[in-house]
C-alpha cells in the first residue's frame, strides 16, 4: 500500500516541525513541509500529494493564493486547515478528510464566504 502524500504549510518553524513528526509518525502517512509560500508551490509541483494541511498564522491573501495554485494544478487536491489543538486532533482532521473526500460527501475546501 502507497502512503498518503501530505504537503504542510505552516508559518511558525516549530509548530511546522512538531505536525510533520507527528503526520511522519504514522506508517501510512508521509509528510513533508514548509514554511514558505514560494517553497510550498515548489514542492507542489515537484511531488504529487493528496492532501495539503495549512496550518495557523498563515495569511488569508496566501491561503487563498495557495489555494488557487493548488487547485489549479489538481482540482481534485484535498486541503485542510489544522489550527492546533494535539495529535488526536490532527489524526482526525486527516482521516475525515480522506474518508469524506473518498466517499463524495463533501470537498474541504468548500467555504460559501469565498
Amino acid at each position: 500500500m502507497q502512503k498518503i502524500q501530505i504537503l504542510v504549510v505552516c508559518n511558525h518553524e516549530e509548530i511546522l516541525q512538531t505536525i510533520l513528526r507527528l503526520i511522519n509518525s504514522n506508517k501510512d502517512w508521509e509528510a513533508i513541509g514548509t514554511n514558505a509560500d514560494e517553497r510550498a508551490v515548489e514542492l507542489f509541483h515537484q511531488h504529487h500529494f493528496d492532501l495539503v494541511l495549512l496550518g495557523s498564522g498563515i495569511s488569508d491573501e496566501s491561503e487563498n493564493k495557495l489555494k488557487k495554485i493548488f487547485q489549479h494544478q489538481n482540482p481534485q487536491i484535498k486541503i485542510i486547515q489544522h489550527f492546533g489543538g494535539g495529535s488526536g486532533l490532527l489524526s482526525n482532521e486527516i482521516y475525515a478528510a480522506l474518508s469524506n473526500n473518498e466517499s463524495g460527501n463533501f470537498n474541504v475546501i468548500d467555504n460559501p464566504f469565498n
